[in-house]
Parts: structure tokens; C-alpha cells; sequence
């Protein structure tokens, strides 16, 4: 029998349920995928190495997508395979493109497997459609036989109450943005367990990333085993990380290590080191500048089960830990707390309670820098998904309050977890899978945008997401907030420009003179969405969604007010093959094919663009005006288009998705008799070859 090394995700995340995965890998026969000869044996090829890889775990999925693809552009209509790759979407980074092949396996053959419509309401809940999965959800029930709705309903039941929970929670969005720091952290693997030193100039982090050629791989999901990094912040914003000490990731290439906590004066590195069936956390201390051997925990901590994240109290005397002790646990992980005695002993771990506690898992648990608020990842509490982040404060009487759930759009009806903020309380860091990321498990930034006109000490923990924590001092008083609110509503519907039917999208409100996000809104299934925005002034909308060009337009607010509520509503355009969209915002050297900085922002929409569709292929073409030789203005232009082209490519774009090509000035679009028509032909574009 094998053993394997378990890895920190694999025991936070874990999902126990016969629901949760696809029940098999259904069979693709040979006899109905055939449609002719020509192309037949390379396509049923890549079927059978599609499904050769599935039952290695998900680290193959997104290999076994390629091959699925390969084969869908010889038979689109093959029911059976429609759902492998809706299920290779699903359970790896794209929830909005499962939906498409999920849908069309089922109205290909609606019996295609037992359990296509509970794929597709998972599908849906992942995507905020709350509407659609609690449909599905329904469908399937009808479907299950008496001994099958004994073990799966109650699991069903769960994730309708999930889906009431997150139509709640989006419906009241929080006043913070959420970004993606990049490629400097995140990849196409997963990264999480973001551990930040208290100076905030270095992030110590977990990868599950290929590092070397010879990068082994878990056997129990196939994915790389997990590795510490590291990055730094030296003014300019985090930079490329990389793979840790090897003595603190230790490991003879088949073992996992993981990031957990640091001490307060960043010379304690605590690790998840995982082994046959559970795992330990170890500690590493820096020492005349380097770290030693990591030495495990005292056994009171550390228990034959798992025990996974930690927090250190501000003075290091206090410790929260998560632990899987069936003796003492009200079920799966809960939160212990422990204390130090006068010589420096871990005392005997406590359970904090049935009030933070649940029968369920509690995992990934963080302090405020002030010690008075405990953030964790909980399924047992009011969750709109899978784990959820919720925090709670510490009373003047040493109580946890009732744990409150953070908000959307922080947390999603994904997994959530590994939250923890800022010592000034600026923003958080946390691991969840978004629409905006690389791939798989990234690292988010929030952004907390407080409340207009609001006093806010620098040096306390003051969550915008809860209530004031309580102070020591009487005589201090906290000003009351402002009562009225006086922001500006914006509403609207987002539809389709051909059809006029709704679309479900993102909405960002951009502020150009700070230039960032300042709200944000999901459409609901009817297309409309409600935004509150801060100011009268202009702003940049732009629109992402499934299957449309990106949106990008001027929301002009002067002279609108509080008393009123602005209606705006937008129509996308279908990506569709031959469309051409024109670049206004890419900036070159003069005379020259060299990006200017100003350009990234238009060039990150595009990546966008291809991000959230993945069957897309583009061609970058570069214009110019007519001045100069024709021989000169082509290689110019090509070389431009080039230039974009390997910016898109050191995104995480494939290259075999892009194409350049110059054109000089032979598809002028405008007159080039004046120097206005001039500056237009001057552009990039770029034009969709297939999708």
C-alpha cells in the first residue's frame, strides 16, 4: 500500500464528500466519437491520453484539457467528452468555461453521466449564478434514487444553503478591492499561505510550482510537492520571488514544506512539514543571518494527527493552532490556544471553544497586530462556499465574540483561506481562486477602502469589515461615523449588443488620477448590477465577461448626487472570429518597437481577454502613418506587434496563442492628411483568428 506525503492544502482543503468530485471518468466510445476518417486517429489519441491522465489527480487535469481540446476540434458535439472538459475546467482554474461544455454535454445527451447537473450547479455556485445552481441543485435531487438520497442530500442541502448565504452576501459588497499581485508570486501552480514579517518587506509564501526539470510530483493528486519561497519588498513593489533556504526546505525532492507563521521580531519561521497521513509544524530561527535545521514543535502541539497553521500573539507568549485531535476536536480541525509559563514551556493546548468551533473544519487561523481580532477559514459557519474567511474579536471579559463572515468580495464560493492582515491594518493577504488569476491558488492583496470622512488611528487594528475592538483606556472615545451616507448609487444592466439578452459580468469603476479600483459588481442572472461610488467625478468602467470583448469606456458622474441614483447601462460585443479591437493606450520609444510603462495597464486587459477565454487565439497587428518608406513602417509595425506579443507571452500567455504581423500603412483609418488622421493610424490592434 502507498503512503504518501500529505501537503498542507491537501489537509486544509481536503473535500470528504462523494459530491464534491466527479463520480467517474465517463467512457468516450470509440464508435460514437468517430464522425469521419480524416483527422479520427490523432483525435482518439489524444481521448485516450486525456483520460489516461485523469485518474492521475488534478495536477493532470489542465494537461488532459489539452488533449480533450484536441479532440473536441474533430467531434464538438460528443457528449461524453463535452463533460471531461467541463470537469477539467471546473476542478482547476476556470469555473465560467466549464459551464459551456457542462451545458452542452447535457443538452447533447441529457443522461450523459448520473451526475452532469449537480456538475453544472457546482459550476454555477463557483460563478456567483446562485440562481441557476439552486436549479440544478433541485434537478439533480429528482434524480437520485431512495438509497442514493440518504448519503448525497444532506451534502446537496449544504450547498443550497450556501448559494441563500452568498445571494445575501453579494448583495451587501464590502468597500475593499482585491488584486492579484502577479507574476513576481503567482503562477499556473498554486500558490498560498502568505506569511508577511512585521516590517512588511518580506513575504515568505508556499508554492506547489515545478522548480527544476527534475521536479517530482505528489503522487496523491500529481501536482509538485509543496516548496517555501520567498520575496521582498525593496520600495518598488514585491519582487520575483524565490525558492527558499534549502536547509528550511528540507527535503530529498519528495516531501512537502509550507510557510505557517513568523515571531514578531521575524527570527522564528514556523513550517508545515507534512508526513504519512498527518503532519507537524516545525520551527526555524535565524541565526547571524541564517536559518537552522527545522526542529518540530513541543508534542503538546504536536499530536499523532494533523495540525497545520499557527498565530503568534504580538509579545510571542500566546499561541492559536489548528489541530485535527479526535479527543479533544468538536470535529475535523478546530483552534486550540496555548500559553507560555515563566521558563518558556508550551502549556497544555486548550479547544477556544464552541463559539468559534463548529463539527466542521476550522483552519488557517492569523491575529491582528493589537491581538484583539482572530481571522480563521471556517466551513461551519455561515460560509457562501467551501471555506470561507470570518474573524472575531476578543471581549474586555477575554471571550470570542460570535464569528462574522468577512464579506464579498473577499470571499467567493471557492475556498478562502490564509487571510491575514496588515499590522496598520491597510490590507490583508490571503489564497483563493479568482477569475483574475494565473492559475490555479493565487495570492490576493486587499485593499481596504474604509468610509469616507472617517477617523481612523493608524496604529490600531480597526477592520473596515467589523466593529470597533475595545480599548484599555476610559477616557478615550471613538468619533461616532458619520450617519448619512452620501455616496452615489450607480446602477444599471449589462447585456448583449446583438440579442440584448442579459449578461453575467464584472464591473470595475477605476479612479484615473489615484489609478485604482474604487468599486466593484457582479451582475446577477438578469444583468443588473448596483454600484456605491464615493464621488462625482469621472471614472473608467471596465466590463469583463465570459465570451465578450473587454468593455472599456468613460463614466462620467458630475453633477450627480446621493438624493439620486445614476442609471447606466452597458452592451457588450461577442468575441467572435475576425473581430477587430483597437489599442488606444499603447505607448512606444519614438522611432522605436520598445514598450513604454504607460502601455501595461491596456496590455493586462488583453491578458484578461485571453485569461477568461481560453479557446481564443489573437492576432497582434501594428499600423503606422504614411510618413516615411513603406519597407521601414513594415518592419516598425511588425516589430511593435512583437513587442506585445512577448509581453503577452511574459504574462503566462502560450505562445501558441498569438500571432503578429505589421502592416506599415496599408490599412489606414483615417485620412493621413492631417496630423490628427495620422495620430490614429498609428495603432495596435488586435483581431480574433479563433475561439
Amino acid at each position: 500500500m502507498k503512503i504518501y506525503k500529505i501537503t498542507l492544502t491537501a489537509i486544509i482543503l481536503f473535500m470528504a464528500t462523494i459530491a464534491a468530485t466527479p463520480q467517474q471518468l465517463i467512457k468516450i466510445r470509440r464508435s460514437e466519437f468517430k464522425i469521419i476518417d480524416e483527422g479520427f486517429k490523432e483525435a482518439w489519441s489524444a481521448v485516450k491520453e486525456g483520460n489516461r491522465l485523469i485518474p492521475e489527480g488534478s495536477g493532470s487535469y489542465r494537461e488532459a484539457r489539452k488533449n480533450y481540446l484536441k479532440a473536441y476540434r474533430y467531434n464538438p458535439n460528443n457528449p461524453e467528452l463535452n463533460y471531461m472538459i467541463g470537469i477539467t475546467y471546473l476542478f482547476t482554474d476556470n469555473k465560467y468555461e466549464s459551464i459551456k461544455y457542462l451545458k452542452k454535454a447535457f443538452k447533447e445527451n441529457p443522461e450523459v453521466a448520473p451526475d452532469v447537473r449537480l456538475m453544472l450547479g457546482r459550476a454555477y455556485h463557483y460563478t456567483l449564478d446562485f440562481d441557476n445552481a439552486l436549479l440544478e441543485y433541485s434537478e439533480y435531487l429528482k434524480t437520485l434514487s431512495p438509497k442514493e438520497i440518504v448519503v448525497k442530500k444532506p451534502i446537496v442541502d449544504n450547498y443550497i444553503l450556501e448559494c441563500r448565504n452568498g445571494k445575501e452576501l453579494v448583495s451587501e459588497p464590502k468597500r475593499v478591492v482585491v488584486l492579484n499581485p502577479g507574476p513576481a508570486i503567482n503562477t499556473e501552480y498554486d500558490e498560498y499561505s502568505p506569511v508577511i514579517t512585521r516590517d512588511e518587506k518580506t513575504m515568505f509564501f508556499t508554492s506547489r510550482r515545478q522548480h527544476t526539470e527534475k521536479s517530482p510530483r505528489n503522487p496523491a493528486d500529481n501536482k509538485y510537492f509543496e516548496d517555501i519561497y520567498k520575496t521582498e519588498d525593496k520600495g518598488a513593489g514585491w519582487q520575483q520571488a524565490v525558492r527558499f533556504d534549502p536547509k528550511v526546505n528540507k527535503k530529498k525532492n519528495k516531501a512537502n514544506n509550507a510557510a505557517v507563521a513568523i515571531s514578531s521580531k521575524n527570527d522564528d519561521l514556523y513550517i508545515y512539514i507534512g508526513k504519512s497521513r498527518a503532519g507537524d509544524i516545525f520551527s526555524s530561527t535565524l541565526k547571524e543571518g541564517k536559518w537552522t535545521k527545522p526542529s518540530p514543535l513541543s508534542n503538546r502541539i504536536n499530536t499523532p494527527s494533523r495540525e497545520t497553521s499557527l498565530a503568534l500573539s504580538s509579545n510571542g507568549k500566546t499561541m492559536y493552532f489548528c489541530s485535527a485531535n479526535p479527543k479533544t476536536s468538536f470535529g475535523g480541525s478546530d483552534i486550540y490556544i496555548t500559553t507560555q509559563d515563566v521558563n518558556g514551556k508550551w502549556q497544555k493546548p486548550k479547544n477556544i471553544g464552541q463559539m468559534i468551533n463548529t463539527k466542521l473544519d476550522e483552519v488557517a487561523v492569523s491575529l491582528s497586530a493589537n491581538d484583539s481580532i482572530l481571522y480563521f477559514s471556517s466551513k461551519g459557519h455561515k460560509t457562501m462556499g467551501g471555506f470561507d474567511v470570518f474573524f472575531s474579536r476578543l471581549t474586555e471579559t477575554g471571550l470570542w465574540t460570535q464569528p462574522e463572515n468577512i464579506g464579498y468580495p473577499v470571499n467567493t464560493a471557492d475556498d478562502d483561506v490564509f487571510y491575514s492582515v496588515s499590522p496598520d491594518n491597510r490590507y490583508a493577504y490571503y489564497a483563493t481562486i479568482r477569475e483574475s488569476g494565473l492559475g490555479g491558488k493565487d495570492i490576493y492583496k486587499v485593499i481596504f477602502l474604509g468610509e469616507e470622512k472617517e477617523m481612523i488611528q493608524s496604529n490600531e487594528d480597526i477592520p473596515v469589515l467589523g466593529v470597533l475592538p475595545p480599548f484599555e483606556s476610559i477616557f478615550f472615545t471613538m468619533p461616532a461615523k458619520l450617519q448619512l451616507d452620501t455616496s452615489i448609487t450607480m446602477k444599471g444592466r449589462i447585456t448583449d449588443s446583438e440579442n440584448g439578452k442579459s449578461v453575467v459580468a464584472k464591473l470595475e469603476l477605476i479612479d484615473p488620477s489615484q489609478s485604482r479600483v474604487i468599486a466593484t459588481a457582479i451582475s446577477d442572472t438578469g444583468g443588473y448590477y448596483t454600484l456605491k461610488v464615493p464621488e462625482a467625478k469621472q471614472y473608467g468602467a471596465e466590463i469583463v465577461a465570459k465570451g465578450y470583448l473587454l468593455f472599456l469606456d468613460a463614466v462620467d458622474l458630475q453633477g450627480q448626487t446621493y438624493l439620486k441614483d445614476y442609471i447606466k447601462d452597458f452592451q457588450l460585443e461577442r468575441v467572435e472570429v475576425g473581430a477587430k479591437v483597437i489599442l488606444k493606450n499603447i505607448f512606444f520609444e519614438f522611432g522605436k518597437a520598445t514598450l513604454k510603462p504607460e502601455s501595461y495597464a491596456e496590455l493586462d486587459n488583453v491578458v484578461k481577454l485571453l485569461q477568461n477565454n481560453e479557446g481564443v487565439r489573437l492576432e497582434i497587428s501594428g499600423h503606422t502613418d504614411n510618413v516615411g518608406a513603406l519597407k521601414t513602417n513594415m518592419k516598425l509595425s511588425e516589430d511593435r506587434a512583437k513587442a506585445v506579443v512577448e509581453y503577452l507571452i511574459g504574462r503566462g500567455i502560450a505562445s501558441g496563442r498569438l500571432e503578429y504581423k505589421g502592416y506599415a500603412y496599408t490599412q489606414p483609418i483615417a485620412p493621413n492628411n492631417t496630423e490628427e488622421g495620422r495620430a490614429q493610424n498609428r495603432r495596435v490592434e488586435f483581431k480574433v483568428l479563433s475561439k
